[in-house]
């Protein structure tokens, strides 16, 4: 059963980390798909999806990114998954401004949803130590394939 306060959140961006797709696998390739249910909801608009499109490692990569976004407050930091459904983009511009853009979509073949949030700077801290917990709760497994 899913709880109700998501692992992530950031605007109107949720997502809960349900497990490892393949439990018992510890490489590299198979062992760091994680299920998970994404949802993003915004005026006249909510998407949802479900499935294995998730991997520890870019999970990890969006970390590391949004640590140096956080520091600097200037760039880009993004989560860019190999599965097409789930994309997200922060940019940090001048005096603070952080634009979002996130696509979410339960079926690439025959849907595309993109969304757009402006926030500010005070939002990165806690996506990032969001992160850095669902890392500690699921994290990369073993760095090499063999």
């Amino acid at each position: 059963m899913n709880s109700v306060e998501p692992d992530l959140k950031l605007a109107g961006f949720s997502l809960w980390v349900l497990g490892h797709q393949f439990p018992a696998a510890t490489d590299y390739w198979d062992g760091n798909w994680l299920n998970v249910r994404a949802r993003v909801e915004a005026p006249g608009a909510t998407v949802e999806a479900r499935g294995a499109f998730l991997s520890a490692p870019e999970l990890a990569s969006f970390a590391e990114q949004l640590e140096s976004l956080n520091a600097a407050l200037v760039g880009e930091a993004g989560l860019r998954c190999l599965e097409p459904n789930l994309k997200i983009a922060i940019r940090c511009g001048s005096l603070g401004h952080v634009a979002v853009e996130i696509m979410l979509t339960p079926n690439h073949m025959t849907q595309s949803h993109e969304f757009k949030f402006d926030l500010d700077q005070s939002y990165l801290g806690p996506l990032l130590d969001r992160c850095r917990s669902v890392l500690l709760r699921w994290p990369v497994r073993s760095e090499t394939s063999g």
